[in-house]
């Protein structure tokens, strides 16, 4: 094996492959009894928590055992996103073979799975081992349906045939064990041999730390100078990368339950990741070795993998940014689990940003954020899918989601200030000219009158007194009407500051509440809401059902009618959002959807086309106008 440059003994969040088995350590004693198990029974259930490395031991461990015995063909097959997934593992059962044996095969795939065992069986006398990675997707790509149940009497009928020598191993997650009940009554000794693969302990930890270092130094040129890490380090990472010390997220993802022994358990993907950021770090110095100090520099493990993602979504545009706000939580379920999806999907949730998504997307499979999946080839011109690289990552996805949509609205509303304030401080001003402009009309007119008496006063005295007369009447009515107009005008200003002030406070309906005692004509309580809502079919985390609701003004309520209303913001605070402003015209009738469980109350800002009336505030709670869809 030749290194590049660039070449790295450690893999970060993707897991081992077969062609990295070289440098796969602190695992040979699992990958040893797995292959036994695989070899021994038609079919083995191989669990364990996300991202306790069921992948990395398959690729680089077994796969690479079982190839190196004599009449086997091993299959691996994971790609449960493809809609013609069947076909395509009885495709590479077909290529499996073929390369076991080195002969041509001609057996098609229109035949069932079990009946293509038997006859690859018994036509090159092999034996079949399909090791079914990441099976948990299975269920959640493939809901029991008649469009599933074709692989599901297929797959039994293999596993339970007599007259096939092939042998199966379900790899999924410890919280989609749950899923194979569906399997029970087909394959009744379904969970008959299970095997649990657990985080690695302490000192399987430190051979994964210093033997692919050692496999590295070994692949080095004599003349080369090798690589060394301190034990100091070794130490460290471990104690730091240990079962609980580290996240992507503040709270821990959904679906992956806790060791008793969790004191003892090592995250691999966080092992693999600080020891990928320190030798990138190390690199850049090239001083041959991996230091205490460097791993001090970066902050320890905790910020280097806390910062991971956030990293990556740094580098992009604000732009780019409001993109995968736009579809980050597509990508992933309630429950945690990651969830492909297509590009032009994408690309519609993207809305009026759909030219940006593809080179997103690039981006973030480039960083491994996502993973690109290509389109079958039995459905040509179907664009690909994409899905979070790897499991750890969904709850960061997330959690960087809901921090970016925080402070868009907390940005929003700054800038919704911001507009206020300038909108005060140029009325004041339009006051101050206007008061400039009468003045100076004023002393025109009076330099006017003079004038004129000048050139009249052989006309008369008398007319000279009576004009004076009409024009001072005539300036105290126009002073007094636009002095009036001023004070109406500013005491609308002041009216709206608090209206908005009060709505957009920590404690909304308590200081609403202070603001109706004393101005009442704030609030208008003649115009009524309705409220509508959907159940969409799938529960928060903790169990509830989720909602999609409607809020929108009954017409009939209006005074004056729904065109005498210019704007209606709602201002919500819920669980999903906290604190959400969402402001309605009369485009979309003035109604404000989103998605979320439970009832709460509602402060809705009226504004009207008469920008001479002072906005209004209506209150109201959900539950007592809450009808369904």
């Amino acid at each position: 094996m030749t290194l590049s440059s660039s070449f790295c003994p450690y893999v970060g969040l993707q897991p081992y492959t077969e062609e990295e088995r070289d440098f796969f350590f602190g695992r040979e004693r699992d990958q040893r009894v797995i292959a036994s198990n695989l070899f021994a029974a038609s079919i083995t259930i191989l669990y364990g928590a996300s991202g306790v490395g069921k992948s990395s031991v398959l690729m680089a461990g077994v796969v690479p055992m079982l190839r190196t015995k004599a009449r086997t063909a091993v299959v691996v097959f994971r790609d449960w996103q493809r809609p013609d997934f069947l076909p395509t593992l009885k495709g590479a059962c077909l290529t499996s073979v073929a390369l076991a044996t080195g002969k041509t095969v001609k057996i098609t795939t229109d035949i069932s799975l079990d009946e293509l065992l038997f006859r690859l069986g018994e036509e090159f006398g092999v034996t079949i081992l399909i090791l079914l990675d990441q099976f948990e997707e299975f269920f959640l790509y493939h809901p029991e349906s008649e469009s599933a149940t074709l692989f599901d009497s297929e797959f039994a009928r293999a596993v339970n045939r007599d007259d096939i020598d092939a042998n199966f191993l379900l790899a999924l997650r410890e919280d989609g064990l749950s899923r194979l009940d569906r399997f029970q009554a087909r394959i009744p000794n379904l969970m008959g041999n299970m095997l649990r693969l657990r985080h690695l302990d302490s000192v399987s930890a430190e051979e994964a730390i210093r033997k692919p270092l050692a496999a590295y130094n070994d692949l080095l040129e004599k003349t080369a100078v090798t690589v060394t890490i301190e034990d100091d380090l070794v130490s460290t990472i471990i104690d730091q990368v240990r079962s609980g010390s580290v996240s992507l997220s503040p709270s821990e993802g959904a679906g992956q339950p806790q060791d008793v022994d969790s004191d003892s358990r090592i995250e691999t993907p966080f092992l693999q990741l600080v020891l990928q950021r320190l030798w990138n770090e190390e690199s850049e110095n090239a001083p041959h070795a991996l230091r205490l100090a460097t791993l001090q520099k970066l902050g320890g493990a905790q910020e280097i993998v806390r910062t991971h993602l956030d990293a990556v979504m740094a580098r992009l545009e604000p732009l780019q940014q409001s993109v995968c706000a736009g579809f980050f939580d597509r990508l992933v379920t309630p429950s945690g689990t990651k969830v492909a999806c297509r590009l032009d999907d994408l690309s519609k949730w993207a809305g009026e940003l759909a030219d940006q998504v593809l080179p997103v997307v690039n981006i973030l499979s480039e960083s491994r954020i996502l993973r690109t999946i290509a389109a079958s080839t039995s459905h040509p011109g179907t664009p690909p899918s994409y899905e979070i690289f790897h499991d750890v990552l969904a709850p960061a996805v997330l959690d960087w989601r809901r921090r970016f949509v925080e402070q868009q609205t907390l940005e929003e509303i700054r800038s919704e200030e911001l507009k206020k304030r300038e909108q005060e401080k140029a009325e004041q001003q339009l006051e101050h000219e206007l008061e400039t402009t009468r003045v100076k009309s004023k002393l025109m007119r009076i330099i006017t009158i003079a004038a004129l008496c000048v050139m009249t006063l052989l006309v008369g005295l008398t007319f000279y007194a009576f004009q004076q007369q009409t024009e001072a009447s005539l300036s105290r009515d126009a002073a007094v009407k636009s002095q009036k107009l001023a004070k109406y005008r500013l005491h609308r200003i002041k009216q709206s500051v608090a209206l908005i002030k009060a709505a957009l406070s920590d404690d909304p309906f308590k200081n609403l509440n202070k603001l109706s005692a004393t101005t009442p004509e704030l609030f208008n309580n003649n115009i009524k809401f309705k409220v509508t809502y959907k159940k969409l079919g799938y529960k928060t985390s903790d169990g509830r059902d989720l909602f999609s609701f409607k809020i929108f003004p009954d017409d009939g309520t209006i005074p004056g009618g729904i065109r005498t209303i210019s704007t209606i913001t709602y201002r919500m605070a819920h669980p999903t959002f906290k604190v959400q402003l969402i402001t309605t015209g009369p485009e979309d009738n003035f109604t404000s959807s989103y998605k979320g469980w439970g009832t709460i109350k509602v402060i809705a800002i009226i504004e009207y086309t008469n920008t001479e009336e002072a906005p209004t505030i209506a209150i109201f709670d959900m539950e007592n106008v809450l009808v369904p869809e």
